[in-house]
């Protein structure tokens, strides 16, 4: 039975491609400006934390147990998660969770945690089986929104044919969709197995993994209109996660009748590593970049940057990429893209090994890169990962976070711009972010004369010493609050630590009030001939200056020539 259409997301429609195979599809009814919010979706199926997660994260709105959250500028938290008393397994941000949760699943599920702990030992189960045990109670309960998308007919695509053509995966499936069956308490039986397991695959095929490193955050969301955005690995939009709620996002401007299109992958990383990452949606995907095996610049030039995101990136430390990329592209004809995958490859299977000293690992990384390195073809895979995974290290340590600064600087302009050209991409607003507050421990070792001790490069010293770094600082936080609160949603952390670093520098004492006037200009009229030259001299300026020392740096801790000159 051919699965039904769900109603669509609001501003939205769904239909088919003429003439081509892209199954359902999601198109816009409306125009929308680079980073405008399409939709938001609230009432998902599914919503629940990972294993590891779930005894820190509210198991019903997804709150991160001691995360400081605002109300407009009133700071409210950390709250701390507490376990549900009967299974003490969940836990619960407060009582009202707790309640919508044991209506919602809970009631049937606290049993199931009760099981498993005279079973096992233990009080968690891996989440896809979670998940599938939920639906399973669920569709027992005739919950009609679950039988809508799970039951014969649902609105859910299942590619149960195509999972079963990889063995090893299909036997991992069964073992999961038993666990289900046999912790949710059901009648073990082949029909009963086999509808977890078209359950299992359902939920492979359309839920959303809400992973955040820097959040917390982690798990699975479903939800059947959401499921309907194709993949793309030229995405025109994204989506984004706050608790419970989803953000579908426009990342370039959108017409009335445009197809919206999500990357369900890493879109920057070469064509084979895409490839195999779409391997568990059974389907080839035909995009541009894949079509014409295209790098990230030749991207940049064949699709163009769309109006809405130039002038967002108006005010940024590379605002024209497109001007830039035809010198990257000629470059670029210099090494094989079979070559790259090469070096993809190779980098992959160190990070899988993972064994001995990081430093070790980051100069074998950087070995591998350097005909990506003698090219300059710095936005290139793997050689941005590399180069994020050294400023990470050393931005951990105070001798060597005047380093990272260098090496998130020239990401910023080097890189990032490249692989993801619009400024409120949610990669290019942490970096900015981190920057501000790698400068603010800088200018506080610059104050107090421990600069020297932690850093002998004269170039970084020279721009750090002369630098307004107060204003630079406050530039960078502006920045990261203008591009996070379009790129990301409104509780981001991201968001709340500039408020808190913009109050500190308001509360400096000793600054000079002209300096402070000057960046509110700047902020009130960007276009003024007097806050250009601001823009180009205070910030751009040192930013840059900083980046160019970057490969100097990483060169004289992981290359072969040790004694490389300081500049």
């Amino acid at each position: 039975m051919a699965p039904t259409l769900p109603p669509p997301i609001p501003k939205t429609r769904i239909g088919g491609v003429p003439g081509v195979d892209r199954g359902r599809t999601l198109f816009s009814t409306e125009r929308f400006g680079a980073g405008e919010t399409i939709a938001i979706i609230d009432n998902p199926l599914l919503a629940l934390p990972d294993d590891a997660n779930m005894r820190t994260t509210c198991n019903y709105c997804l709150y991160v147990s001691g995360t400081i959250e605002f109300e407009g500028d009133v700071e409210a938290g950390p709250r701390t998660c507490k376990a549900c008393t009967g299974c003490k397994a969940a836990v619960y941000c407060n009582a009202e969770c707790q309640r919508a949760h044991w209506k919602l699943v809970h009631k049937a599920e606290c049993k199931m945690f009760k099981r498993i702990r005279e079973r096992t030992g233990k009080d968690w189960v891996p989440t896809p089986v979670r998940a599938v045990a939920q639906v399973m109670l669920l569709l027992k309960a005739g919950d009609e929104e679950i039988v809508k998308a799970f039951g014969p007919g649902g609105t859910l695509e299942s590619n149960v044919e195509g999972f079963k053509t990889d063995e090893e995966l299909w036997k991992d499936f069964e073992l999961q969709a038993t666990g289900a069956v046999v912790y949710a308490g059901l009648l073990q039986s082949d029909e009963t197995l086999k509808q977890a397991m078209e359950v299992l695959c359902k939920i492979q095929t359309n839920a959303f993994n809400r992973f955040d490193a820097d959040t917390g955050q982690a798990g699975i969301f479903l939800h059947p209109s959401l499921s309907m955005v194709n993949h793309s690995c030229v995405p025109n939009a994204y989506i984004t996660f706050e608790k419970r709620k989803a953000f579908l996002k426009a990342e370039r401007d959108l017409e009335p009748g445009d197809e919206i299109l999500i990357s369900y992958i890493d879109h920057t990383a070469p064509r084979r590593a895409r490839q195999e990452s779409l391997r568990l949606y059974h389907f080839q995907c035909n995009c541009i970049r894949c079509k014409d095996d295209l790098n990230v610049y030749e991207v940049i030039q064949a699709c163009g940057v769309s109006p809405g995101v130039k002038w967002l990136n108006s005010c940024t430390f590379q605002p024209d990429v497109a001007s830039l990329v035809p010198a990257y592209i000629e470059r670029s004809k210099k090494i094989p893209k079979s070559k790259i995958e090469e070096i993809h490859w190779k980098c992959m299977e160190l990070t899988v090994m993972g064994q001995g000293d990081p430093i070790d690992l980051a100069r074998a990384k950087w070995k591998l890169c350097k005909p990506l390195i003698d090219a300059q073809l710095w936005a290139i895979d793997p050689l941005p990962a590399t180069m994020l995974n050294l400023a990470t290290m050393w931005g951990a340590n105070r001798t060597t976070l005047v380093k990272a600064l260098s090496l998130h600087c020239f990401l910023a302009v080097e890189c990032w711009p490249f692989k993801y050209t619009a400024s409120f991409a949610p990669f290019r607003v942490k970096t900015l972010m981190t920057i501000a507050k790698l400068l603010s421990a800088a200018g506080d070792m610059t104050y107090s004369g421990d600069l020297a001790r932690y850093c002998d490069h004269e170039g970084v010293i020279g721009v750090l010493a002369t630098v307004d770094i107060v204003s630079l600082t406050e530039v960078i936080l502006r920045l990261v609050r203008q591009n996070g609160v379009i790129g990301g949603v409104a509780s981001w952390d991201v968001l709340f630590g500039t408020k808190e670093m913009l109050r500190d520098i308001g509360d400096l004492q000793e600054r000079d009030e002209k300096d402070a006037a000057m960046v509110k200009h700047w902020a009130n009229d960007l276009q003024d001939p007097v806050s250009k030259a601001f823009w180009e001299n205070v910030v751009l300026k040192p930013i840059k200056q900083l980046a160019s020392f970057a490969i100097e740096i990483i060169e004289a801790e992981l290359g072969d020539n040790k004694s490389l000159a300081r500049k």
